[in-house]
């Protein structure tokens, strides 16, 4: 129901994009952490620190991104707000998979036995390269549509994230 909420335009569009990221991050990682099977032995107020700072990580990415965007907005051209969306979208999936790695257990999500397990190095540069490359295509989408929907770049980061955990 909270999803479904999140999922109209109307009141969302008041809040900006930075708390709009802010609500999709807690969403997520409320999502994350309720699915978890080995996430029940996890404290709740660790559970909880998770999801907070999940949204604080999700909403200092976009001020980060819309600062970028506002810097290179005068140099023109296509590659600038393209770098900044790979930028934010890799750095963004390199902290949450470092936060889960650090409150959720000390791992990563193993789609088989629903379990946490280590993440090493790779996993992270997988994590980061394939959450760049969606939200990029899905921004030359976005772009090519004429779309504004901040939803446009969540939610293919949220699968390519969720997907190669």
């Amino acid at each position: 129901m909270f999803s479904a909420a999140l999922a109209t335009p109307g009141w969302r569009a008041q809040l900006g994009i930075a708390a709009q990221f802010a609500l999709f991050g807690a969403l997520h990682a409320a999502a994350l952490v309720l699915s978890i099977r080995s996430c029940a032995g996890v404290a709740a107020g660790r559970r909880l620190l998770f999801v907070a700072i999940a949204a604080m990580l999700a909403l200092a990415t976009a001020r980060f991104g819309l600062f970028g965007l506002g810097a290179l907005s005068g140099a023109g051209g296509w590659f600038g707000p393209f770098a900044i969306v790979a930028v934010c979208a890799g750095l963004g999936a390199l902290a949450y998979g470092v936060l889960i790695s650090a409150l959720l257990a000390n791992g990563r999500l193993d789609m088989a036995s629903g379990d946490v397990a280590p993440l090493g190095v790779r996993s992270f540069a997988l994590l980061s390269l394939g959450c760049a490359v969606a939200t990029c295509a899905s921004f030359a989408v976005s772009r090519a549509l004429h779309a504004v929907d901040v939803l446009w770049l969540t939610i293919p980061w949220w699968f390519v994230f969720s997907g190669l955990l």
